[in-house]
């Protein structure tokens, strides 16, 4: 990342689209000069060597076989030249090949003209009755459009009724390779070897649960044919233990970021004491709250070691709390604002007070989000504050961010990486996405797109702590997006923990942060 201090080690992987892997094909080929038949041939041998290990590992008896169904397209020559490489290690390989053959790419004709130099017959349809130790998909490739219907959605309904282990080449027939969509149906695959690049509907809801285990097949395709144009989405993989390396040994509270948070009510004082253990398990130095004085015991039993800033009621600020309040400038790194205010006078005072005279990088979320999104004034006030020059960061779920667009939820869910762009393109901050794969966005940046975590995160004050999280970063110093994606990272693998360590099905907000408790080299 170039965003200041950020998990150095943490590997990033591009996820591509099908038009930026044609690109980048296209460079190799004609530009570079690496030959397609060379490429198909190293993307065949990674197959092979997953079928095979497979094979190995499952292998009954000598009859065993492999069936590899292909269709027309380079996509069905890899899966003939799979075949090829199996025979020559004596694995019995049965091969059906759909479609005009007429119309094959001359890479892939060039393979069925090798296949008959070997003997091996391309049958035209699946042989009923009959078992495979592994199923191979090499129908369709990441080009396929529109749904799959007729005599081929019948080919995969009789792939994927059969008993072995399958197999996809690189994106399982069916599944749409940029947005996740299943088109019409879809091979259902235990593991899925994606040529050159990750492509984004491997991980994208619901084509990631037809995809299996992603394995990434280098086979010569590198950054050189990106020509300065890199992938507009990327993913990070590594142990969260990187993203606390380069603290200073000398460091002392002070130094580590001193966050404040807006949050809570008299209905809702979790929200602020998940946020704020949340920010101290993130590193945070120092965290204070303002919150209602209505619950400020509770808070103080929950959470001793927070300072705290109170106001009376909900019927709006005194002006000797918003001068209180505006104090915090010269004390805070950073400011959290929206978990659990609701929407009342109280909460329309704070949010306006936030964005306009406390000049501190601010993370926006829940209630706050809700305000800006009813009222023009105070979205205004938000455009002002980062016009000039200001990092803010909003964190919707998808409902959050429907009412923030003004469309319906629908239109949102149906796109949620696009819309999430959408909103920061017009804000020019950073937006996360929230939904069960999450979205980082700012204008002119890469989209991450964060691919770990599980359901059972889908908890209420998961986002509260996430929240806290990433406000933590703020206030260390990084950068809106920097800071973003990194909480993001964060919350997502505590949830991993949390699940490892989970006896029942279900988890709180509290077991997310006590993932972090169970840091692991």
């Amino acid at each position: 990342m170039n965003d200041g201090p950020f998990c150095g080690k943490m590997k990033k992987e591009y996820l591509v689209t099908t038009d930026e892997m044609k690109a980048y094909d296209s460079t190799t080929i004609n530009e570079i000069g690496i030959d397609s038949l060379v490429l198909m041939e190293r993307a065949a041998l990674k197959v092979t060597e997953r079928v095979l290990f497979h094979y190995k590992s499952l292998k009954r008896n000598e009859t065993d076989s492999v069936l590899i169904v292909c269709g027309v397209g380079n996509n069905g020559g890899d899966g003939l030249c799979t075949a090829r490489m199996l025979a020559d290690e004596k694995v019995p390989v049965c091969v059906v090949l759909f479609g005009n053959r007429r119309k094959a790419t001359k890479e892939t004709k060039k393979q069925v003209k090798i296949l008959e130099k070997y003997e091996i017959e391309c049958l035209n349809e699946i042989p009923k009755d009959k078992q495979f130790l592994i199923v191979v998909d090499a129908l369709f490739g990441v080009g396929l459009k529109g749904n799959i219907e007729g005599e081929y959605a019948c080919i995969i309904e009789q792939m994927n009724a059969l008993e072995g282990y399958k197999i996809a080449v690189d994106i399982p027939s069916g599944v749409d390779a940029d947005k996740g969509n299943i088109m019409g149906t879809a091979f259902k695959a235990n593991e899925t070897v994606t040529i050159a690049y990750q492509k984004r509907g491997l991980f994208l809801f619901p084509g990631c649960e037809y995809s299996g285990e992603v394995i990434n097949a280098k086979i010569g395709i590198t950054e050189r044919s990106f020509k300065d144009k890199l992938p507009a989405m990327y993913t990070l993989k590594g142990n969260y233990i990187e993203l606390f390396e380069g603290r200073k040994r000398s460091g002392n509270k002070g130094t580590f970021g001193k966050l404040l948070i807006v949050a809570g009510s008299q209905k809702m004082a979790g929200a602020a004491i998940l946020s704020g253990l949340a920010a101290y398990k993130a590193g945070c130095g120092m965290v204070k709250l303002i919150i209602p004085e209505a619950i400020r015991s509770v808070i103080q039993i929950r959470l001793p070691e927070v300072l705290i800033l109170t106001y009376e009621n909900s019927d709006g600020l005194t002006e000797e709390e918003k001068a209180a309040i505006k104090e915090q400038e010269k004390w805070a790194d950073a400011i959290v604002i929206g978990p659990g205010i609701f929407t009342g006078k109280s909460s329309c005072d704070l949010v306006r007070l936030v964005l306009t005279e406390l000049h501190l990088p601010t993370l926006l979320d829940a209630d706050a989000l809700n305000i800006i999104s009813k009222e023009y004034i105070v979205r205004d006030l938000l455009n002002k504050k980062i016009k000039r020059g200001e990092d803010v960061i909003l964190t919707p779920h998808m409902g959050e961010l429907s009412r923030l667009l003004r469309v319906s939820k629908d239109v949102v869910v149906k796109n949620e990486w696009m819309s999430t762009k959408t909103m920061a393109d017009i804000l020019g901050g950073v937006v996360v996405g929230k939904s069960a794969r999450t979205y980082v966005c700012q204008r002119e940046k890469e989209t991450y797109l964060n691919t770990i975590g599980n359901d059972r995160m889908a908890t209420a004050g998961s986002g509260d702590v996430l929240t806290g999280i990433i406000g933590a970063f703020l206030a260390q110093g990084l950068p809106a997006y920097a800071a973003a994606v990194k909480g993001v990272y964060l919350h997502a693998f505590a949830g991993d923990i949390a699940k490892e360590n989970a006896a029942g099905m279900g988890l709180v907000a509290q077991d997310i942060i006590d993932g972090m408790n169970f840091l692991k080299q």
